[in-house]
């Protein structure tokens, strides 16, 4: 009797060809990854920086996997072929179901930001310098339709506008761009004995706060009315720009103190060269000064500096000047590869590149830039016959920080500590304070009315003395 074939029974996979197959594809998509922007150069220097050693582990497992495969295949030949192709398909079925739902996920998912398309809080690469170019645009069209306080310069890159109101109406400047309790006022005007200017970024300009409520003009109460506080403080600003505006603006003035307020973040933004660039999502379309430190002597790199409307029409961000010496801009981040279609790999890429690339510049460098800028700030105020006052002005996480440690100390004390000049350190002004009362409840990083009158109560002494000191009453009123 004759009964039906039997059947062949069903082959199992083959699970140490199964790991070798996806050894070998996870080992090559993360080369892929690893040398982003590097290609070849990356795959033969094999650095010793992470890269160069994810490169080696990878090109290591791909190897051994790949003589697993080899091996496998060969032995199809000897009734293995049903097992062999078996264990292919369920390879690539799963890895093809995979990738799709993960292109499909952050296609979805994927949120535009003025940093370009965000995903699970990474920015996909590449960049697209054209988006940037059309936002920096629409600031400027934006600021030119509500009104702004600030007005682009040649040197600084922005200061505060000559006869200026805010959109907001709480900002205004007087006719020599200083600013002022009413639009237009005319500070030359003003018949004083003596003359306390200060220069420095938003917290020394007060923003956020009215101009009564600021520091600066709390002082100048505090030190009557034979002081003239002149505040050129102006928001944003790095202690490069602080100090330019010192040598442009302030020394005509003849003023017989000068201070310099700095907080953490200024030792950043002296590095920058735009701010679209080392600061994504700030409203500065514009360039800044950028200085170079060398054996001990600031050089000054860009002068005079592209105008706003320069910048938004500039073909390509390679072709932006000094854009190299800003440690926000990578070339190979805006190069698109035909990789780059797909957001899975753009997302892989991304989020390595902020593993392993530092986000700032090297502390070092960035620590002696700012210790030149701000001695070269002492000995110019000195021999233009002022007294200066350096003042460093804690931020709000710092003293989340010191809080969880007392001995903590922060970028700009150890800047400063460093610098071989006296400063004033307004933490111990601040920390008898509340929360509350030092910054906003709503959430705004600038000092509140309350942490402003307790700067002004500390630094009112010692601007006393130094005015006591001081070589003769203040020079004829004059617009600069």
């Amino acid at each position: 009797m004759s009964g039906a074939p039997a059947r062949m029974p069903r082959p199992a996979p083959d699970l140490k060809l199964l790991t070798a197959l996806y050894v070998l594809e996870a080992s090559a998509w993360l080369a892929v990854v690893a040398s982003y922007g590097s290609g070849a150069r990356a795959l033969l220097a094999l650095s010793p920086g992470p890269t160069g050693i994810v490169l080696l582990v990878a090109c290591l497992a791909a190897l051994a996997a790949a003589v697993i495969i080899v091996r496998s295949y060969r032995a199809r030949a000897r009734g293995a072929a049903r097992r062999f192709g078996l264990t292919v398909a369920l390879n690539l079925v799963p890895m093809l179901l995979l990738l799709a739902i993960g292109e499909a996920t952050i296609r979805l998912m994927s949120e535009p930001t003025p940093r370009g398309l965000v995903f699970a809080k990474t920015v996909l690469l590449p960049h697209n310098w054209r988006d940037v170019a059309a936002r920096n645009e629409a600031v400027l069209a934006r600021l030119a339709a509500e009104g702004s306080h600030l007005a682009p310069d040649g040197l600084l890159g922005w200061v505060l506008g000559p006869d200026r109101r805010s959109a907001d109406g709480l900002y205004m400047s007087s006719v020599e761009g200083i600013r002022s309790a009413r639009k237009g006022d005319a500070a030359a005007t003003r018949l004083s004995r003596q003359r306390v200017a200060l220069v420095g970024d938003s917290f020394t300009f007060g923003l956020d706060v009215s101009y009564e409520d600021s520091w600066g003009h709390r002082l100048e109460r505090q030190l009557g009315p034979d002081v003239q506080v002149l505040n050129f403080g102006v928001e944003a600003y790095g202690v490069d720009q602080a100090y330019l505006r010192y040598l442009r603006d302030v020394r005509p003035w003849r003023p017989q103190v000068v201070i310099l307020g700095l907080i953490d973040h200024d030792l950043r933004r002296s590095m920058a060269v735009y701010f679209f660039l080392s600061f994504p999502g700030w409203d500065y379309p514009f360039a800044k000064p950028r200085f170079a430190a060398d054996r001990g002597d600031l050089r000054l790199l860009n002068a005079p500096l592209p105008s706003p409307e320069a910048i938004a029409v500039t073909p390509s961000i390679g072709e932006l000047p000094f854009v190299e010496y800003d440690p926000g801009y990578r070339a190979e981040e805006w190069i698109r590869r035909p990789l780059d279609r797909s957001y899975l790999h753009r997302f892989a890429v991304s989020k390595y590149r902020d593993l392993v690339v530092a986000s700032g510049p090297v502390e070092a460098q960035m620590l002696e830039l700012n210790r030149e800028i701000v001695r070269a700030f002492v000995r110019q105020t000195r021999a233009e016959g002022s007294l200066p006052i350096v003042a460093y002005f804690p931020s709000d996480r710092n003293f989340r920080a010191l809080a969880r440690d007392r001995r903590w100390q922060s970028v700009g004390q150890t800047m400063l500590d460093g610098s071989g000049v006296p400063f004033v350190d307004m933490t111990p002004c601040l920390t008898p304070l509340s929360p509350a009362e030092r910054f906003p409840a709503d959430g705004r990083n600038h000092f509140a009315p309350a942490a402003n009158a307790a700067i002004a109560a500390c630094l009112r002494d010692s601007v006393r003395g130094l005015l006591s000191r001081a070589p003769g009453p203040a020079a004829p009123a004059s617009r600069p």
